[in-house]
């Protein structure tokens, strides 16, 4: 592992003892039917700043995830590198029923998974975004990160409701699940013209054969026909795995997503 993924996994493991954190159990989710569980992550300003709006960011499969994020997210913002967010960790019962779109009928993959993405973005969009905009103070910029099939929900979310986050990060989405559906309606939908003025990130490690082919038909596709208000930023690690793109990309995804957000006047 290099020096700089060694760096990243320090931010996750130091103790941030002056972060405000609530932990939410057991809200009760009508569209999901079952109980939900968030993390929040508040901003060190919150407290003292009561006037102050923040953007807000999404992690789809919490624990380390919404750690790695939240603490580099911290330590660009000491250096005037990003803006400060509320960061929302994501959690599931079942990732990949949530999280992909179709039901993948492919005899490679798991047969019978998938298929409830939709109903999971309804439930970010009429209970949670709803939730966190009640109960604390945002700015109505929304951003949403995922890796492998969470990075699948993230491109599905960019195509299927393009107005619902202004910022997706996609790390080494799982663009190959099923009949390939996310990645082919994320192309037609660009193809179309369809212009979503959002911040769109994608990466890719080591991952090669179907995978690989999927993904950079998908991102060229993307890179050719996107119109001027979609901003694209895309990385290839030839050294890092499919396990560590996200810990690999992050700080790019964050310092071009500050960027994104100066030149909107945040």
């Amino acid at each position: 592992m290099n020096v700089f993924l060694l760096l990243l996994f320090s931010l996750v493991s130091m103790a941030v003892a002056a972060v405000d954190v609530e932990v939410t159990n057991g809200i009760f989710s009508e569209v999901l039917n079952e109980k939900t569980k968030i993390t929040v992550k508040l901003p060190l300003s919150y407290t003292n700043n009561k006037n102050k709006t923040y953007p807000v960011f999404y992690v789809l499969d919490d624990g380390i995830n919404t750690e790695l994020v939240d603490s580099m997210n911290r330590h660009l913002h000491s250096s005037n590198g990003a803006n400060e967010h509320i960061v929302i960790g994501v959690n599931t019962t079942n990732r990949l029923r949530d999280f992909a779109p179709r039901v993948n009928m492919d005899p490679r993959g798991p047969v019978g998974e998938g298929g409830g993405a939709d109903r999971f973005l309804d439930y970010i969009e009429t209970e949670l975004m709803p939730h966190i905009n009640k109960a604390y103070r945002t700015n109505n910029h929304n951003v949403v990160a995922g890796h492998s099939i969470a990075g699948l929900f993230v491109v599905h979310a960019f195509h299927s409701r393009p107005n619902l986050f202004q910022a997706h990060l996609a790390f080494s989405p799982a663009v190959w699940w099923g009949a390939r559906e996310a990645a082919t309606a994320a192309q037609q939908s660009v193809i179309k013209g369809v212009s979503v003025g959002s911040f769109l990130y994608f990466n890719i490690g080591t991952e090669s054969g179907e995978m690989r082919e999927v993904y950079d038909n998908l991102t060229q596709t993307i890179l050719r026909n996107r119109s001027s208000d979609l901003i694209l930023y895309l990385d290839v690690f030839d050294n890092e795995s499919h396990d560590f793109t996200m810990a690999a990309g992050l700080y790019n995804a964050l310092k071009g997503l500050y960027k994104y957000q100066q030149d909107k006047g945040m």
